[in-house]
């Protein structure tokens, strides 16, 4: 069964994919990816090797489809090498190519209400979902706003108990309770905003909605780190090696990264640097370490 985070994150990329009219290619690039997992063994060496760093993993993907498949193609499959084990990339795959193959067929009647899930695994899906809503907003000051509308709505389910109960009902359909949600805060939120709280009814049986909202304000929060990256150098970088570098690690973590440039002089050479729960150590002092390491075990 596809893993709930993978189909959280690929359900939204269906829905932009549809609406963008690129879903078709979509689902026929990830069937090349695919076929090429199959047919290539050093390709699916690379990306099932648990001993490959993942960053490494990412890394090849990102080199591998760039000017080759769309943007939506790319970040489904890095994204699939960052949060399956690396012996599951292949399946997993082919279990979001499915998936988008039902989006596909079933056009705009496509819900992805085939698989019910349990507390644990719609707060997978809900993240999945999230971190992809994420990443399409483009400026940081979007997450701002974000932030601040679902925590306003959670406060509203807080003091609404008459509100919440309706919206927490699972006896009532989930298109009538979407409806109701629709009704209360299509106008008031922006687009995200409203599909993230829409997505929370339809990934499964929640209950306690305000602790689910105040969660996706803390996913908000992470985000944000996400978007930064923090780059310790000996010596200053000049703006074009700052906007190269910036360009990097937006392919490689699929969302726009804004580097802010740290001088420290412990770094000796290269960069060390850190966005969210990404870290590479490109430094001489790391070199230094290992030969020291090496050296030490010599004598």
């Amino acid at each position: 069964m596809l893993d709930d985070i993978v189909r959280g994150y690929a359900v939204r990329v269906a829905e932009t994919a549809r609406s963008n009219g690129h879903l078709a290619t979509v689902h026929s690039e990830l069937a090349t990816v695919q076929s090429a997992l199959m047919t290539s063994d050093s390709l699916r060496l690379a990306l099932t090797d648990p001993a490959i760093a993942t960053i490494e993993r990412r890394a090849i993907v990102a080199d591998l489809l760039a000017d080759r498949a769309l943007t939506e193609t790319a970040d489904l499959v890095g994204f699939v090498v960052r949060v399956v084990r690396a012996g599951e990339v292949p399946v997993t795959i082919s279990e979001v190519e499915l998936l988008l193959g039902f989006a596909l067929g079933a056009g705009d009647a496509f819900i992805d209400d085939d698989a019910p899930a349990g507390r644990t695994g719609a707060r997978a899906r809900i993240r999945g979902y999230a971190e992809r809503v994420f990443q399409e907003l483009e400026e940081a000051r979007e997450l701002d706003e974000v932030e601040d509308e679902l925590f306003r709505f959670a406060r509203v389910l807080e003091d609404n108990p008459a509100l919440r109960q309706v919206l927490e009902d699972t006896n009532l359909s989930r298109e009538a309770r979407i409806g109701v949600l629709e009704d209360l805060l299509g106008s008031r939120v922006r687009r995200s905003t409203l599909r993230l709280c829409s997505y929370v009814l339809r990934a499964g049986r929640l209950r306690n909605l305000i602790g689910v909202f105040d969660w996706l304000v803390d996913l908000v929060a992470e985000e944000r780190g996400r978007r930064v990256a923090e780059v310790r150098s000996a010596v200053a970088l000049s703006e074009e090696e700052q906007r190269r570098l910036g360009a990097s690690l937006s392919r490689l973590v699929g969302r726009t990264v804004e580097v802010r440039v740290i001088i420290d002089e412990s770094v000796i050479g290269g960069v060390l640097i850190s966005t969210g729960d990404l870290f590479i150590d490109g430094t001489v002092r790391l070199r230094f370490e290992r030969l020291r390491d090496v050296f030490a075990q010599q004598v």
